[in-house]
């Protein structure tokens, strides 16, 4: 199934071209620098330990030519990495992830994030490659960027640290308005969400009303001999409420209602097939309270 356009937004500006980079708000990812060229504000990582440097472009918004979402942003990925060739390996040998994320801002604005390797021609050195595409009305805004596969990503990736979560949580779009999100977003949360890992499992049951349940389980392994180990599974489970604002959430659990826990949601729907099939996907991003960092869970609907 294909998502279909939304235009929840009033009347807007039709502004396009280099005045546009303006109305881009963003914070800046720690440690990165923010650079204004004649044709775009390119945004920079310091160079990792294994000699990775990502790069976000920020480009000049343009007009959206009416068609859906996801047909434009294919030709704006296609026109972005028109001087690379495609790329299915990483230069590990491995297959490159590619995907296809539709989504709805707690803001109002429909984007679609397009991410396929690519690889200068004639160049074993291949990159993942992506496009975010934002419809604003009657205007486009578009930022591009590359970084190594996630697997080994130390900027965007899934296992070291990836900057683009509090990135997008962090962007916004001036002259732009949409009605209240809060109503949609907890339509679109109703439901229950399942994340596990090999040694982690957490489940959340969130109804539109503004009231969740939780119940989470970890597993916990102890040596008996050099042959056994012993399997422990712990559960927890706590019902509360939350609250909504644009993409930040705040949940309050009915027996801790002094320590309200804040985070930041988005709900995508992702394919991994060139948009043929779709799965809804959740995540929360919240702050450690061991280490104050940033920690993020992906959940599947049920």
């Amino acid at each position: 199934m294909q998502p279909g356009p939304l235009n929840m937004a009033g009347p807007q500006s039709n502004a396009t071209g280099l005045a546009t980079l303006s109305e881009y708000v963003f914070t800046v990812p720690p440690t990165w620098t923010a650079t204004n060229y004649s044709d775009g504000i390119v945004l920079m990582s310091p160079v990792s330990v294994t000699n990775e440097r990502c790069v976000v472009t920020i480009s000049p918004m343009r007009p959206s030519g009416g068609a859906n979402l996801l047909a434009e942003a294919d030709n704006i990925f296609r026109d972005v990495y028109k001087a690379y060739q495609p790329s299915n390996m990483t230069t590990r040998g491995t297959p490159m992830p590619a995907s296809i994320v539709h989504g709805v801002s707690g803001q109002g604005w429909e984007y679609v994030i397009i991410r396929r390797g690519v690889a200068p021609r004639g160049s074993p050195e291949s990159r993942l490659g992506f496009v975010f595409v934002a419809k604003l009305n009657n205007r486009l805004a578009v930022i591009s960027g590359v970084s190594k596969d996630p697997l080994v990503s130390t900027c965007m990736g899934e296992l070291a640290h990836n900057a683009w979560p509090r990135f997008f949580y962090s962007l916004s779009f001036k002259n732009f308005t949409a009605p209240d999100q809060t109503e949609a977003m907890r339509k679109r949360l109703a439901g229950v969400w399942t994340s596990a890992t090999g040694v982690a499992a957490d489940q959340i049951t969130i109804a539109g009303n503004g009231r969740f349940a939780n119940a989470a389980a970890r597993q916990q392994y102890s040596l008996i001999s050099s042959t056994e180990a012993l399997v422990t599974t712990t559960a927890a489970f706590g019902n509360g409420a939350y609250t909504l604002r644009g993409n930040a959430i705040t949940m309050v659990q009915d027996d801790r209602k002094n320590q309200p826990e804040t985070g930041f949601i988005r709900m995508e729907e992702e394919s991994k097939d060139e948009g043929r099939t779709w799965a809804p996907i959740l995540y929360l991003l919240r702050v450690s309270a061991v280490n104050g960092e940033d920690y993020e869970v992906r959940y599947l609907r049920r």
